[in-house]
C-alpha cells in the first residue's frame, strides 16, 4: 500500500474532515489546510489523483476512492505527525471516522503473514506468470515482477516480503540467477 507523505496525510484527512455528503471542494480543503501547506495544496491534489486516491468529481469537488480511504487509514496508524493548530473538532472528528472506517476493513491493519502462507501465495503467482509465459514460448520469471505482484495482491511489508523471499533462496525452494542486472527465478518443485 501506498506511504503518505505528511502532506498527502493531511490534505485526504482535511477533505475527509470538511467533506458534506461525500465531497468537498478543492478551495475548501485548501482554505483549513495548515497555512505553510496552502501554496502546494495544487500539486498535491494532483499528485493524489494520479495515485488514484482521490478522484475529481463537478463543479471543482472531489471524493477519495475506496483505495484512498484505505491508504489514509493505514498511514494514520503509522505516521508521526502531530497536530498543533485550533481547528482540532473538525480533524479529531475525521479521525475517529478513519477509525471506524479501520474496523469495517480490518485487513488494513492486520498482522504480517506467516512464512507458510507466504510461499503458498508465492508459489501460486509464480506457477501463474510461469504458465502465461509458457503460452507466448519464452519463460524468463522476473523477481521483481513476481514481488510487485505478490505486494499488489497481499498485505505485507516490503522488510517482510525481502526477508521471506530470501529465506525461500536460502532453502533451496527458489533458485536465482542474474542476466543483465535482473534477476531470474525458478522455483524447485
Amino acid at each position: 500500500m501506498t506511504k503518505l507523505a505528511t502532506e498527502q496525510l493531511l490534505y485526504l484527512l482535511y477533505a475527509v474532515a470538511y467533506s458534506a455528503e461525500g465531497s468537498v471542494t478543492k478551495g475548501v480543503v485548501r482554505g483549513h489546510l495548515p497555512e505553510e501547506l496552502r501554496k502546494n495544496a495544487e500539486e498535491v491534489y494532483e499528485s493524489l489523483c494520479k495515485q488514484n486516491l482521490i478522484r475529481p468529481e463537478k463543479r471543482n469537488r472531489l471524493v477519495l476512492s475506496q483505495l484512498g480511504n484505505e491508504t489514509l487509514v493505514s498511514t494514520l496508524t503509522t505516521t508521526e505527525y502531530r497536530f498543533n493548530s485550533q481547528k482540532g473538532p473538525k480533524v479529531l472528528n475525521a479521525l475517529l471516522d478513519c477509525f471506524k472506517f479501520a474496523s469495517v476493513y480490518p485487513p488494513i491493519l492486520s498482522e504480517e503473514m506467516d512464512f507458510d502462507t507466504f510461499t503458498e501465495k508465492l508459489k501460486k503467482i509464480y506457477f501463474e506468470e510461469r504458465k502465461h509465459q509458457e503460452l507466448r514460448g519464452v519463460v524468463a520469471i522476473h523477481s521483481q515482477e513476481i514481488r510487485q505482484k505478490f505486494s499488489e495482491q497481499n498485505q505485507i511489508s516490503q522488510e517482510k516480503l525481502n526477508q521471506y523471499f530470501d529465506l525461500l533462496k536460502v532453502k533451496g525452494k527458489i533458485l536465482a540467477m542474474i542476466e543483465k542486472d535482473n534477476e531470474l527465478i525458478q522455483w524447485v518443485e
